[in-house]
């Protein structure tokens, strides 16, 4: 298969999986990268969504969710899984095979909603301070959500953390090279552009800044819109 036919029939599963699912979802996004969204996208979007080389047909499906309070620079999987995670159903997906739909639609039915469901957006808020809480050499990632979650719900001022990840950013920026340093640049100007909403006008004026990233990062991705099934 081309890559444009692998693309094309990778959306017409998904077209056809859309039914199968419980509340409302869209089609979002383009070529091999489309996804299906839960509706409404809200400040964490619910995706099923796939992985794997564009010249090949075989890849996986995989579901999560991805926070959108935070710096959009790629699909993160700390919050989702992929179907060859899942020892109880099949490893990969051959999108030229005639099963490829009810492969797709086993992994979904059997993991994919279930990891999604366990991340609604309040234990995605609740994750975050709990992990920001930890002596700073035991924090893993979540609190990298933190400021955008204080803005969001109202909770907290977002300044403290958010200025200890500008620097954290910039600080490893300084030592990498490359795209890895441009996106290290990027996620530390997010932060320091929130701290400067909040000093300006607090949590309506952060809540105006995030907002436009937000909508900025899903247009660059072209999931600013639902496809047309």
């Amino acid at each position: 298969m081309s890559s444009g036919d692998t693309a094309r029939r990778w959306r017409q599963i998904l077209t056809d999986l859309r039914p199968d699912l419980p509340g409302e979802w869209s089609l979002r996004g383009d070529g091999l990268d489309t996804v299906l969204a839960r509706e409404p996208l809200g400040w964490a979007l619910a995706w099923i969504g796939w992985s794997g080389s564009p010249t090949r047909p075989v890849g996986w499906v995989a579901a999560g969710v991805q926070p959108l309070v935070a710096p959009f620079t790629s699909w993160i999987m700390t919050y989702g899984v992929r179907m060859d995670e899942v020892r109880s159903g099949p490893p990969t997906v051959d999108l030229s095979a005639d099963e490829a739909l009810d492969r797709a639609r086993r992994f979904v039915r059997d993991a994919g909603l279930e990891k999604i469901d366990g991340w609604p957006a309040e234990r995605l808020a609740d994750v975050a301070e709990r992990d920001y809480a930890q002596d700073p050499r035991r924090r893993r990632t979540h609190w990298h959500q933190l400021p955008g979650w204080r803005v969001v719900n109202g909770t907290a001022s977002p300044v403290e953390p958010a200025t200890a990840l500008a620097e954290l950013c910039r600080d490893r920026a300084a030592e990498t090279s490359g795209t890895g340093a441009r996106q290290l640049s990027e996620q530390a100007a997010f932060y320091e552009g929130l701290v400067r909403a909040w000093q300006d006008g607090e949590r309506d004026a952060a809540l105006r800044f995030l907002t436009g990233q937000r909508d900025q990062a899903l247009a660059a991705r072209k999931l600013d819109r639902a496809l047309t099934p």
